[in-house]
């Protein structure tokens, strides 16, 4: 089993960097930053700090989506980077959440992801391509740089066995099983696209806190169990919630704030807690409790065919205590 961080650069450059450089020295095999313009530092940068402050490891973004960058000049920047690296970069997108939700616009549609996936692809094989009725040049450097697709729904999940490198998924411990189906659906879409279902690359993050108790564990990962109001957007999810919970939901996020997108202790945090959606959320996507557990839950997913876990940070109140945890857990396997 891989383990992998999502980080980013926020108030502290010097935490960031302590982030990085532990999961380094840990053996940790994949760093990743997420995009979120109008809340923490600019995510290409921070991706080329990282590239230099973990040498061995991938770099990724966890994750960018359209309308943040022309294709062309997203496909430059990961060429780029790529090329800096000696081929360590991957591009990780997602419809969007906090990206598309700071300019105004809702997630993109799946049929704007397959294009988008489509362009990088070209620009990624030197190619030139048409957008939104445009030409647009090659890319004069060029570098292969695999594609992987945050899928959550039914036709996401399709795409990427279609069209993705690789699949990301978001999973918590209190339903693995969700996370089987979900890889399952993803093999399938591959094998019915004629690919080879095993060259799909799957990683699983999720909000993680490597604590004795879980109670403790779950409030490190308050910042993040905010967020999970926001993956339920779509009409489909909203219509999946109980009934004394959907509007309280619509509610929060109206108010969700960008800016203080995954900031402990931060407005969102707090919003969701006077609104008392703290207990229905906390069991979406988190992975809370000791070592033991860390080793069990990824013992479960290495027998699913996952290559990597990704401990998401930017909104951990001790990231430290869970990047040397999840370590000696692996370590256990």
């Amino acid at each position: 089993m891989k383990l992998g961080i999502c980080s980013m650069w926020g108030e502290s450059l010097d935490q960031f960097r302590s982030e990085v450089r532990l999961a380094s020295d840990l053996g940790y095999d994949l760093i990743s930053i997420g995009d979120s313009p109008s809340g923490w530092h600019e995510m290409v940068t921070t991706m080329t700090i990282a590239a230099l402050e973990a040498p061995k490891a991938q770099i990724a973004s966890l994750v960018t989506s359209p309308f943040m960058r022309h294709p062309l000049v997203a496909a430059n920047a990961f060429s780029s980077l790529d090329d800096l690296t000696g081929g360590r970069a991957v591009l990780g997108l997602a419809t969007g959440g906090s990206t598309v939700l700071a300019v105004g616009r809702m997630p993109a549609t799946q049929t704007e992801i397959r294009a988008e996936i489509d362009a990088y692809k070209r620009l990624f094989a030197g190619e030139e391509i048409a957008w939104e009725g445009r030409p647009v040049k090659s890319l004069r450097f060029a570098r292969p740089v695999p594609i992987y697709y945050s899928a959550f729904g039914p036709k996401a999940l399709q795409l990427a066995g279609e069209e993705a490198d690789g699949a990301i998924i978001f999973a918590g411990d209190q339903n693995l099983e969700a996370t089987e189906t979900k890889i399952k659906a993803i093999r399938d879409s591959a094998t019915r696209a004629g690919r080879n279902a095993d060259d799909i690359d799957i990683w699983v993050t999720s909000y993680i806190s490597v604590r004795h108790e879980r109670s403790q564990a779950i409030e490190d990962l308050k910042a993040f169990i905010a967020v999970n109001a926001m993956a339920l957007r779509t009409p489909q999810a909203l219509s999946m919630l109980p009934s004394n919970v959907r509007p309280l939901i619509e509610a929060f996020q109206t108010r969700y704030d960008p800016s203080e997108h995954v900031v402990v202790g931060g407005k969102n945090v707090q919003l969701m807690d006077e609104m008392g959606l703290t207990e229905f959320l906390q069991d979406f996507d988190t992975i809370a409790g000791p070592e033991e557990h860390m080793t069990e839950v990824m013992r479960k997913l290495d027998n699913m065919g996952v290559s990597t876990l990704i401990a998401a940070l930017p909104g951990h109140a001790d990231p430290l205590v869970t990047i040397s945890g999840l370590a000696t857990a692996r370590g256990a396997l």
